[in-house]
């Protein structure tokens, strides 16, 4: 699988203190959304004040000037198959995820955020692979039914999952990831939602903030 890797360090950082690409540091994986590209994603964390390894793995297929991870959209009525390809994009990104932190330095377990489909794959990441992150942050993304988990697996401790999503978004809609959220709640997950009244599908610059600073606390202190 292609990814963009750049070592992040926060604005106005001297150049003595800019690590080399050999240095331990914690690993941020960050998965773009439908149509876009690693090269533009990496800009919604350019202002992030940690120091960080990020990992922006590259859609599985070129659609318009950009890439998909799956070929159903969040808004289609084939749900089963939604869950399939976010199932088998994720096992895919677990396996680059384990091949990463065997060949790279790295501080404790990744974090890992998204956009729409890079939030459902961060969701499912969590899920499915929790032995591989210490927390996902999904931002308008979504977990469909088939993929909820009817158990806690046993590996402890789970990722914390904070999910950041619009109440307006069109795109992936807010009350299906909230039932997501109270499902994974109900089993005794460390997961919880944060709500942005009248946001649509996007970050805006009020929940930019949150998601820095959810990213922050988890790099800070990956176990």
């Amino acid at each position: 699988m292609e990814y963009l890797e750049v070592i992040h360090v926060p604005p106005n950082t001297p150049e003595a203190a800019r690590p080399g690409p050999d240095a331990q540091l914690p690993m941020l994986i960050a998965i773009h959304g439908l149509g876009d590209t690693p090269e533009n994603f990496q800009h919604v964390i350019s202002d992030l004040p940690v120091t960080v390894r990020v990992i922006i793995p590259r859609g599985l297929d070129p659609v318009d000037d950009g890439f998909s991870w799956f070929p159903i959209r969040a808004r289609s009525n084939d749900v089963a198959g939604l869950s399939k390809g976010i199932s088998s994009a994720a096992d895919r990104l677990a396996r680059l995820i384990a091949a990463l932190q065997r060949s790279r330095p790295t501080t404790g377990r990744p974090v890992v955020t998204g956009f729409s489909q890079g939030g459902m794959l961060s969701f499912a990441l969590a899920v499915y692979h929790p032995e591989l992150i210490a927390m996902a942050v999904p931002v308008g993304g979504w977990l469909p039914p088939p993929l909820w988990p009817s158990a806690l697996p046993e590996r402890r401790p789970l990722p914390k999952i904070v999910a950041l999503h619009g109440e307006a978004d069109p795109a992936v809609k807010f009350i299906p990831t909230r039932e997501a959220v109270e499902h994974l709640e109900k089993l005794g997950w460390p997961a919880m939602l944060k709500p942005y009244p009248e946001v649509g599908h996007a970050i805006p610059p009020k929940m930019r903030r949150e998601l820095y600073l959810q990213l922050e606390h988890a790099l800070e202190a990956t176990p």
